[in-house]
């Protein structure tokens, strides 16, 4: 219950944190943004972003993850504050970092929505949806778009996560196996189902005889 309560208050610290970053972005206030995205990460995290964004997405998952109870949270967290982290970059016209920072960004940000098997809000679905939107056409490592397709699957957005499963494979063909296994998944569900994951039941037979190709 404690652990509960402390989660819940993580939760909505950092919702006030981000409720105030939107304002002083609202006012062009980017200096005082940059302060606000380090006392949040600072409050929440126990770390500043700039610091922690100096590691790998792999490497902020293990850092923020030494705490079993708290990690999930942490990551979600973490992830949201390197979104606007990526947004602040993005409109100072730091491209690269800005794009680095959103490749992060979506790693923490799926990691989290898996580990918790869902997003933690609204504003955490929205999130992703966001970053993965900034990143089309830009190259994302394959490990973040398997997150990413898992993450799709996971909250019942079937159609991305097709699109997303091909994108995985024209970098990894092997992972052609999971997308034989995805499409029987969807086989089973029913066209109500299907419909609200932007998927038609004529797309899973194509997808299911195409693998089926690839795998004779």
């Amino acid at each position: 219950m404690i652990e509960r309560d402390y989660i819940m208050r993580m939760i909505q610290m950092l919702a006030r944190g981000l409720a105030r970053i939107l304002f002083l972005k609202s006012q062009k206030d980017y200096p005082e943004v940059t302060r606000e995205i380090q006392k949040a990460s600072k409050q929440i995290l126990g770390i500043e972003l700039d610091v922690l964004r100096t590691l790998s997405d792999i490497q902020m998952l293990d850092l923020l993850s030494l705490d079993a109870a708290l990690g999930i949270p942490k990551c979600y967290a973490a992830g949201m504050l390197l979104k606007e982290k990526a947004e602040f970059l993005a409109a100072t016209k730091a491209a690269a970092e800005s794009s680095d920072c959103f490749s992060k960004a979506l790693s923490l940000l799926t990691e989290s929505g898996i580990r918790n098997r869902g997003p933690f809000d609204l504003a955490h679905d929205k999130a992703v949806e966001f970053v993965a939107g900034e990143l089309q056409g830009k190259h994302v490592r394959v490990h973040t778009l398997k997150k990413l397709f898992c993450y799709y699957e996971l909250v019942h957005h079937y159609g991305k996560a097709a699109g997303t499963l091909f994108e995985v494979i024209k970098e990894e063909p092997s992972f052609a196996d999971e997308g034989v296994r995805f499409y029987k998944r969807l086989a089973e569900k029913t066209d109500k189902e299907l419909g609200e994951g932007d998927i038609l039941r004529e797309e899973i037979d194509l997808g299911l005889k195409k693998f089926n190709r690839k795998g004779a």
